[in-house]
């Protein structure tokens, strides 16, 4: 059965065997915080975020870094992003609220989203926000008249459906196919409409084209398809008389320890409940990679086409977070049963601490000590749901309770996509060397009832509502 080397983490075991991140044990900070707790390195993001600039360090134009909020959401862990000299990239009106009361100024932020109300592009309007990314032809019409309206003028991008799906990608991952709803398909005649409306309007001012074409991506070559989509897309702006400067690749570059399960791996899971084999580690150069078959794509494209070199905007998530970020679950019981063998019972799961556990493969690691697996327990969390599952038939050391469960790469997508559905949500730390920050606070029984309101007090609302 595998074992799993903590370095590949940045993680290490003191002499005791427990776990340590950075210089803090997590078994300890379980201890002193209770479970469920995400724990966030600080010297791990820092790390990533230099090691993407540095993959992109050739590249004659300016480069742009907007870091995707939906990936992770934590105010502080955003902070320390844009501490990176990182901007944001936002999908919805709370997202631009917060990068804007984390201080960003409009150009640092990329507007996304395919269904934007009319009150989030007057925001974006009134911040003057750098990029609003124009999903399609209604959503041009009504930020053009808005822009009017206001008497400003709209930076955009138009979204380009690429119609790449990269290789061995859950369906359910996929956003460049042309079934995704996503954007334009440059090969519709409203592609170039909406270029030449873009071009024309004193009320828009077209910078440049934009794709995303998925999650978790390792497929580098889909990257190039993409960009090579945008590239000739461009040449229709240019001809259409527009002065493109930028192109936006998106984000969805994976991470070497985690992934996906393909369509077919979560099949077999959900039928047999056994696991696909651990995926061995990517390569260590993945950024750097990444990074030449972007440019590399945009140096002969450009040249093929006599486009200038235009500017790079970049929207990376987990590639910068996942595996900066650990979910301590702690063992309650462990119990055996026919048909089912040996499984533990911890605080949370997919349905009480994140989904993610249905769909991608984690490494699980224990904290409190060292020990090989031996067996196959399934691990299920405190919901009486059989979803609410960490792991069917997962390789482990043979469990105890009081075991703390160390979830790697719980970075992405973790935290931003918590419900309540099993009580309040656990607290966040930062860990920075010798220093622990609590980050998000873990949620009260308080905090969830705070916008409930009673028979009585809806009764009165329905009166004062009358009066008015």
């Amino acid at each position: 059965m595998h074992h799993y080397d903590p370095s590949l983490w940045n993680l290490r075991r003191d002499r005791d065997g427990k776990l340590l991140i950075e210089d803090q044990r997590l078994d300890a900070l379980a201890s002193d915080f209770g479970t469920p707790l995400h724990v966030v390195s600080a010297q791990t993001i820092r790390a990533r975020c230099a090691e993407l600039r540095r993959a992109f360090d050739g590249y004659p134009r300016r480069v742009s870094i907007h870091f995707s909020y939906k990936t992770n959401s934590v105010a502080g862990v955003l902070q320390l992003l844009h501490q990176q000299g990182l901007g944001a990239e936002v999908v919805n009106g709370y997202e631009l609220w917060l990068a804007r009361q984390l201080g960003l100024r409009g150009d640092d932020i990329v507007f996304n989203g395919p269904n934007k109300s009319d009150d989030e592009l007057l925001a974006a309007l009134e911040h003057d926000v750098g990029l609003v990314v124009v999903d399609a032809w209604d959503e041009l019409v009504r930020l053009e008249a808005l822009a009017a309206r206001t008497e400003r003028v709209a930076r955009i991008a138009l979204r380009v459906c690429p119609g790449v799906v990269p290789r061995r990608m859950n369906a359910s991952s996929v956003a460049g196919s042309r079934r995704n709803q996503f954007g334009f398909d440059p090969r519709d005649a409203l592609a170039e409409r909406a270029i030449r409306r873009a071009v024309s309007s004193p009320h828009l001012r077209l910078r440049g084209l934009h794709a995303h074409i998925g999650s978790g991506i390792h497929d580098l070559d889909a990257f190039r398809r993409s960009t090579r989509s945008l590239l000739r897309l461009q040449h229709a702006v240019a001809r259409a008389g527009g002065e493109p400067t930028l192109i936006d690749v998106g984000g969805g570059l994976g991470t070497r320890l985690s992934r996906e399960f393909t369509t077919a791996e979560m099949l077999f899971y959900l039928g047999t409940g056994y696991l696909p084999r651990w995926p061995r580690p990517g390569a260590a150069d993945l950024f750097a990679r990444y990074g030449e078959a972007i440019c590399d794509t945009l140096w002969r494209g450009c040249r093929e086409l006599a486009l200038p070199l235009p500017e790079l905007v970049l929207e990376p998530g987990r590639a910068l977070v996942s595996d900066a970020q650990v979910l301590l679950l702690t063992v309650g019981a462990v119990r055996e049963r026919a048909k089912i063998g040996r499984f533990a019972l911890v605080d949370g799961g997919a349905m009480s601490v994140s989904m993610m556990f249905l769909s991608e493969y984690h490494a699980v690691l224990l904290a409190n000590r060292d020990a090989r697996a031996t067996e196959r327990t399934s691990v299920f969390g405190r919901v009486p749901s059989p979803m609410d599952v960490v792991y069917r038939n997962l390789p482990l050391p043979r469990l105890q309770v009081g075991d703390v469960l160390a979830v790697m790469d719980a970075g992405a997508y973790f935290t931003s996509t918590a419900t309540n559905f099993g009580g309040p949500r656990p607290a966040v730390l930062l860990v920075d060397g010798d220093e622990v920050v609590t980050v998000r606070r873990r949620e009260t029984f308080a905090d969830l009832a705070r916008v409930e309101l009673t028979l009585a007090e809806r009764a009165g609302a329905r009166v004062r509502r009358a009066q008015v």
